[in-house]
C-alpha cells in the first residue's frame, strides 16, 4: 500500500501494535499538527488480501458492532478495538483527506487463562430428601464472569445423562436465576431415590463434582408400639419417619387380627370389606413424613398388630382394646315398692368406656326374659341417660310383686347381678309408722 497525497491533516499512526484474547487494543490515529480532518474518514481491515470496510460515518461492520469505540474530535479518529480474537490479526487501515495509515495489529493468547474457572477443592457432598428439592451449587471463582459454555450431567450408576441445557429431567431442573453470570447452580425438585448420584458442571473446559444422597422415610431401631384404646372410642396409631420433613413416595397401613392381613389405608372402594369404612384417617399434619393414623369407633376385635409401611420399611403397632370390665364385688340387693320406680346400678369400673354391647335379663318366678335392648311392650325400662357411656344403669317403673328376682347386666363378657326385692304399698306404710 502506497501514502496518498496530503491533505488539510498530516496523519501519524504506530506501524504496529499487540493485543491479547479477551482484553482491549488502540490503535492511535492523529492530526500530527492539531489539524482538523477535512474530508470523511474511515477505518478497514485488510485479513488477506481484501479490504473489509469497518467503520465509516455512514456506520459501523455488523461483526464489529459493541466492540469498536472512535472518539468524536476533529483531529482525532483513533480506533479501540475491545473483546479480542485470534481473527482480528491483521492490518488496518486509518484513511482520510486523501492520505492513510496502515497499522499490524498482532493478536496472542492472553496470559491469564480466560473463562470460568473454579476453586480447586474436591467434590461437594449434598444431601436431600424425597419428594423436596435441593441445590446443587456451582460457581466461577469470579462470578462475574460469564461462561461462553454450561453443560450439567448425571451419573446416577447407570448411564451419563446431559440434564442442563434440556434433558429427560428438564421439567425438574432449574438454573438459578441471578445477577451473577458466574454462578451456574442448579435447582433439582420433586426428588426420588433414584436421583441419588455424581453430578458435574462444566463451564469453559472445566468442571466440578457434587455428590447427592438423597435421603427416604427411615423409622427408628427401636421394638413395636403398644397402644391401649377402649371399646367406642377413637386412638392415633403412632408412625413418623426419623426425619418428619421428608415425604415418602408410597405409604400403606395394614391390619394383621389373627385371622388374615388387611389393607386398611388407603383404602381399595372395589376390596368389599367395609369395616374400616370411614373409621380410618391419616392424620392431617404440615409435617409430611408424619403418617400416624386414627382409628375411630373401637370394637373388642379391632385389638391386634398394625403395620406402617413406607419406602420399603415399616414399623409395627401393637394395639390393646379394653372393653367393658364391673368390679369383682358379688350381686347388689335393691329394694323397691310397687307403683314406685326402682334403679338397677351396674356400670363399668371406668365410665368412659363404651361397651359394644349391652343386654339386660330378668330372671322372675322361673322366667328369663332380656328387658334391655328393649322390646316393643317394655315401656317400664330406661337406660339411664348419662354422658357417661359406661354407665349402664336401668330404670324400671311401675313395679309390680311379680318385678321381684334377679336382673342381670351384661357387657363385653362380663356381667353383674341385682338382686330386687318388691315390697307392696301396704307394707311400705306399715314401716313407714
Amino acid at each position: 500500500m502506497n501514502e496518498l497525497p496530503r491533505g488539510g491533516c498530516s496523519l501519524a499512526a504506530p506501524e504496529g501494535v499487540t493485543g491479547y484474547t479477551g482484553g482491549s487494543v488502540l490503535l492511535s490515529c492523529y492530526c500530527t499538527d492539531g489539524g482538523t480532518i477535512l474530508r470523511p474518514a474511515r477505518w478497514f481491515f485488510q485479513p488477506g488480501r481484501s479490504d473489509v470496510l469497518l467503520w465509516s460515518r455512514g456506520g459501523v461492520h455488523n461483526h464489529y458492532k459493541d466492540r469498536m469505540l472512535i472518539p468524536d474530535s476533529p483531529g482525532n479518529m483513533s480506533l479501540r478495538l475491545s473483546d479480542l480474537t485470534l481473527s482480528d490479526w491483521g492490518t488496518y487501515r486509518c484513511e482520510t483527506d486523501e492520505q492513510f495509515k496502515d497499522i499490524k495489529l498482532t493478536v496472542k493468547e492472553s496470559l491469564k487463562k480466560p473463562g470460568c474457572v473454579f476453586s480447586d477443592s474436591g467434590p461437594i457432598h449434598i444431601t436431600g430428601s424425597r419428594g423436596h428439592s435441593v441445590v446443587l451449587p456451582c460457581a466461577c471463582t469470579d462470578v462475574q464472569i460469564k461462561p461462553k459454555r454450561i453443560k450439567w450431567t448425571a451419573d446416577l450408576g447407570n448411564q451419563n445423562t446431559v440434564i442442563f441445557p434440556q434433558g429427560p429431567t428438564s421439567g425438574r431442573v432449574q438454573l438459578l436465576d441471578s445477577v451473577s453470570p458466574g454462578n451456574l447452580s442448579l435447582r433439582l425438585s420433586d426428588l426420588t431415590l433414584s436421583d441419588g448420584g455424581t453430578y458435574r458442571c462444566e463451564a469453559d473446559g472445566l468442571y466440578r463434582d457434587i455428590i447427592l444422597t438423597v435421603k427416604v422415610c427411615d423409622f427408628s431401631d427401636s421394638g413395636p408400639i403398644h397402644i391401649t384404646g377402649s371399646t367406642g372410642h377413637s386412638v392415633v396409631l403412632p408412625c413418623a419417619c426419623t426425619d418428619v420433613q421428608i415425604k415418602p413416595k408410597r405409604i400403606k397401613w395394614t391390619a394383621d387380627l389373627g385371622n388374615q392381613n388387611t389393607v386398611i389405608f388407603p383404602q381399595d372402594p372395589t376390596s368389599g370389606n367395609d369395616r374400616y369404612k370411614n373409621r380410618v384417617q391419616l392424620l392431617d399434619s404440615v409435617s409430611p413424613g408424619n403418617l400416624s393414623l386414627r382409628l375411630s369407633d373401637l370394637t373388642l376385635s379391632d385389638g391386634g398388630t398394625y403395620r406402617c409401611s413406607a419406602d420399603g420399611l415399616y414399623r409395627d403397632i401393637r394395639l390393646t382394646v379394653k372393653g367393658c370390665v364391673f368390679s369383682d364385688s358379688g350381686s347388689i340387693p335393691i329394694t323397691g315398692f310397687t307403683g314406685h320406680s326402682v334403679v338397677l346400678p351396674c356400670a363399668c369400673t371406668d365410665v368412659q368406656i363404651k361397651p359394644e354391647q349391652i343386654k339386660w335379663t330378668a330372671v322372675t318366678e322361673q322366667q328369663s326374659a332380656v328387658i334391655f335392648p328393649p322390646r316393643p311392650s317394655s315401656g317400664r325400662v330406661q337406660l339411664l341417660d348419662s354422658v357417661s357411656p359406661g354407665n349402664l344403669s336401668l330404670r324400671l317403673s311401675d313395679l309390680t310383686l311379680s318385678d321381684e328376682g334377679t336382673y342381670r347386666c351384661e357387657a363385653d363378657g362380663q356381667f353383674k347381678d341385682i338382686i330386687l326385692t318388691v315390697i307392696h304399698r301396704f307394707e311400705e306404710f306399715c314401716l313407714k309408722v
